[in-house]
């Protein structure tokens, strides 16, 4: 009995979509349902076989009528849901209330995205949000409305967004930035373990909002902000804001994060022992500012004892960012001498102090 059927036609026809129709009758028990390349002409057909499977763990398709939709949202046994959003919503609201489901919803743009949650209600635990370009102007009110469309914002585990392309023109476009009064939202998903905005730009974070997300979200395990593009805008966080996300959210295992990596001349920076995290194994800096980089390794190297750092290097990365990336070389290449040298001294420290107590002791 077939449990799973994947399906990438080259074309659709009318023959195509009338089988692809009938699936329902000829698999009752399909579990999982895969159609890469589905597109407006196949939506009905696809439609019209997703509603008579009473078993569907995973659901892959492209537009997805709403029908189709309110069928698989409703199904308990649901674990994966992707798929087109699309404008045709009537006036109901279309509830998304499998809580072990990862539902993964893919629009051209941010704003046809919010368009597309105005009708939508997530009782959910993992969400990704993925959109194609950028519009002239980043919404707003994007994550405002999201929160109203999530039922339980303490219950959400996962949130991502991501953008798949970005041009040069977009890498210095200041309106789609996205600034702490836009995020102000996020400070109500408490529950939140994995955070990924690493394909947005977050040049205009500030320090106390990181503060205030690390308070508010102390369970994150992995957080990612602007690490995954070249940004040409300097941003606004400092190694302050870093420091303090470490002190409180001490569950993390992987961080990204865009960031002003630059120091004061003749000023020496010394890095809270409390925001030490050997757990972290990945720092990714996409291409922070950065100014000396043997000053930057020390103070990374005593945050992240056990972490691989990583950045950002794009073919098409501007011209402007090319001295950072050459400097962010440098730490790279440093970054695991510092490490060990810190552990060997670490460990004389260790052998001279047990030395010193053992020769106390028998006196």
């Amino acid at each position: 009995m077939l449990k799973t059927l994947t399906l990438s036609p080259v074309a659709w026809s009318i023959r195509k979509c009338v089988a692809i129709a009938s699936l329902a009758q000829s698999c009752p028990s399909l579990s999982s349902f895969l159609c890469f390349g589905a597109d407006d002409s196949s939506m009905q057909a696809i439609g019209e076989a997703a509603v008579g499977w009473n078993k569907l763990k995973v659901l892959e398709a492209g537009p997805v009528n709403e029908r189709a939709l309110k069928h698989a949202a409703s199904l308990h046994t649901l674990q994966t849901l992707r798929f087109s959003a699309s404008s045709e919503l009537t006036s109901d609201i279309l509830e998304f209330c499998s809580p072990r489901a990862t539902i993964e919803i893919a629009a051209l743009t941010p704003l046809s995205l919010q368009a597309f949650m105005q009708n939508v209600r997530f009782s959910i635990q993992y969400l990704d949000l993925r959109c194609s370009l950028y519009d002239d102007v980043f919404p707003h009110l994007f994550f405002a409305h999201l929160k109203v469309c999530v039922a339980h914002p303490e219950k959400l585990k996962r949130l991502t967004l991501l953008t798949g392309t970005t041009s040069q023109q977009d890498a210095g476009n200041e309106s789609i930035i996205l600034t702490s009064l836009m995020l102000h939202p996020f400070l109500s998903f408490k529950g939140l373990e994995h955070l990924d905005l690493g394909h947005s730009c977050t040049a205009h974070l500030e320090d106390t909002f990181l503060t205030k997300l690390a308070l508010s979200c102390p369970g994150l395990k992995e957080l990612y902000l602007g690490d995954q593009k070249a940004w040409l805008i300097a941003p606004l966080l400092t190694f302050d804001g870093v420091t303090s996300l470490l002190k409180h959210c001490r569950q993390l295992l992987s961080l990204g994060v865009f960031f002003n990596a630059t120091f004061e001349s003749n000023v020496v920076y010394t890095a809270p022992v409390d925001a030490i995290s050997p757990q972290i194994k990945n720092f990714l800096v996409g291409v922070s500012s950065i100014n000396e980089p043997v000053k930057v390794t020390a103070v990374l190297s005593f945050l992240f004892p056990s972490a691989c750092i990583s950045y950002c290097n794009p073919k098409d990365t501007p011209e402007q960012l090319h001295g950072r990336l050459r400097k962010w070389g440098s730490v790279d290449k440093m970054f695991g001498i510092f490490v060990a040298a810190r552990k060997q001294s670490w460990e004389q420290g260790w052998a001279e102090g047990k030395a010193a107590v053992e020769k106390i002791a028998m006196v």
